[in-house]
Formats: structure tokens, C-alpha cells, sequence
């Protein structure tokens, strides 16, 4: 009995000591939130997006440049609006939407703590700082396993996954700027997924301005890189690569333009 109740209280232990981890990386990782962020909307832009529109959709009247606008309301409400085309064309907004909607992430980062809500934790002690082991114990996630790893000062380094599908790495790197009080900031990302045969790496480059108090991004630069290896004795890639750059402007923060556009 003695011995399950040592088991069972170094088990304890050792999620606590992952989980004020987690807590601690996230408390000193820069979020508007922090700062009272309720509402804001901004423009974006996606480099070449009306020229490649106009060659490619010859028949569809463009008269205007094409772009984005961000409504978003507290605690993660928001809308993404597709400026520029003619009135309808639901299905090309969608794919519009679609080629920078995961990039949303990076002007309100979601918690390390929400991530890996849901699985057992295991932190190991390394020359380089700690890696967190995050299982799945019931296999009931896409994610049955992810590993953070933690430098020395407790800022997250690397963040594997694991699914049945494959695998992903990301490398983080961070900075502190003046606005962010002595917060760290996000400024680029290497991810590599794995999927078989297939082969994804991109690298996200974030350039970050001060509007009124608040750090958001200004410009973000994705170089992307995919290539499928073929197993055998002549192992060949195929390659393509490519590069996407948004910019972001005209933020308007707490104004309330958000809170009243999804009342309209």
C-alpha cells in the first residue's frame, strides 16, 4: 500500500512540476488578452493574391484590389471577409479564406496550456532544460502524443507530434520587444510534417509594430518547401517550393468596429 501511495504521489509530482511549466511559459509569453484586447479588426493583404486572381479567373470582373478584413470580439469570435470581388462567388471565398486563415493564430496565440489540455504528463530532465512527454491515454485525440521541450530559461524550443497520420516538428524563437514588457514574442517558426512519402517544411518569419500599446504583427513571411521521397536503391525528390507574404494594416483596437460588425 505504501508503495502505490509513493508511485501515485511522484506521479502527482512530476505532472505538477509540468504543468506550473506550461503555466509559467505561458504567463510570460506575450498575449494582447493580457492587456485588455475585446475588439479589433485590420486589413490584410496577401502578396500577388489580385494580379494571380485577375490571370487566372479571366472572366470574372475584378475591378477592385482583393483582400481581407479580421473582425475579432473577446474570448475568439471572428470573421474573415474577402474584399474586392464581385457579389456572390461563395466557393472562391472560401478558398480565399482558407489560404491564410491558419495564420490567424499569430495575432492572438492560443494558450500551451489549452493545447495539451486532456493529456498525462511526464517531464524529463535534459543537459539542455526539460522535455514534457504528453500522452493520450485514451487514444481518443488526433494527437496521441506530443513532446515540448523547455530551455533553460523556460521558454518552449520545440514542439513534436505524433497521429497515425504522421508527424510534425516545429522550432520556435522568440525576442523581447519594447511594448511587450518584458514578455516573450513570437517572431519565427520552422515546422516540418511528415506523411508518409511526403515532406512539408515551412518557415514563418513575423514582423511585429506597436499599435497603440498592443504588439501585432505587420508583416509575415512564409517560405514553403515540399518534396516526396521515394523509397529504393535511386531515391529521388520531387521539389517545389514557394513563398507567401501577408502584410496587415489599418488596426483598429478596442473601438468597437468588430462588436459592431457581427451585430450587423
Amino acid at each position: 500500500m505504501k508503495h502505490l501511495l509513493l508511485i501515485i504521489s511522484v506521479t502527482f509530482c512530476f505532472a505538477a512540476h509540468s504543468v506550473e511549466l506550461i503555466e509559467s511559459f505561458d504567463l510570460r509569453t506575450y498575449d494582447p488578452l493580457k492587456n485588455g484586447l475585446k475588439d479589433f479588426s485590420c486589413e490584410i493583404r496577401l502578396k500577388g493574391l489580385t494580379e494571380r486572381l485577375k490571370k487566372e479567373l479571366v472572366s470574372l470582373d475584378i475591378k477592385d484590389e482583393v483582400y481581407y478584413k479580421l473582425f475579432w470580439i473577446y474570448p475568439g469570435k471572428l470573421d474573415l471577409v474577402v474584399e474586392g470581388l464581385p457579389r456572390g462567388f461563395q466557393e472562391l471565398r472560401n478558398n480565399l479564406k482558407n489560404l491564410i486563415v491558419n495564420r490567424v493564430d499569430y495575432l492572438v496565440p492560443q494558450k500551451l496550456g489549452k493545447r495539451i489540455r486532456g493529456y498525462e504528463l511526464t517531464p524529463q530532465k535534459t543537459s539542455s532544460g526539460t522535455l514534457v512527454k504528453a500522452k493520450d491515454p485514451a487514444n481518443s485525440k488526433a494527437v496521441n502524443k506530443i513532446e515540448l521541450m523547455f530551455d533553460k530559461e523556460g521558454k518552449l524550443s520545440t514542439y513534436k507530434s505524433y497521429s497515425p497520420l504522421g508527424f510534425q516538428q516545429s522550432v520556435f524563437s522568440y525576442t523581447k520587444k519594447s511594448w511587450s514588457k518584458n514578455k516573450w514574442v513570437l517572431n519565427e517558426v520552422k515546422a516540418k510534417t511528415i506523411q508518409g512519402p511526403q515532406v512539408t517544411e515551412i518557415e514563418t518569419e513575423i514582423d511585429h509594430e506597436n499599435y497603440v500599446g498592443y504588439g501585432f504583427p505587420e508583416k509575415i513571411l512564409i517560405s514553403t518547401t515540399q518534396y516526396v521521397v521515394a523509397p529504393g536503391k535511386d531515391e529521388k525528390k520531387q521539389e517545389r517550393t514557394g513563398q507567401t507574404e501577408l502584410s496587415f494594416s489599418n488596426y483598429k483596437i478596442n473601438a468597437g468596429e468588430a462588436t459592431k460588425h457581427f451585430r450587423n
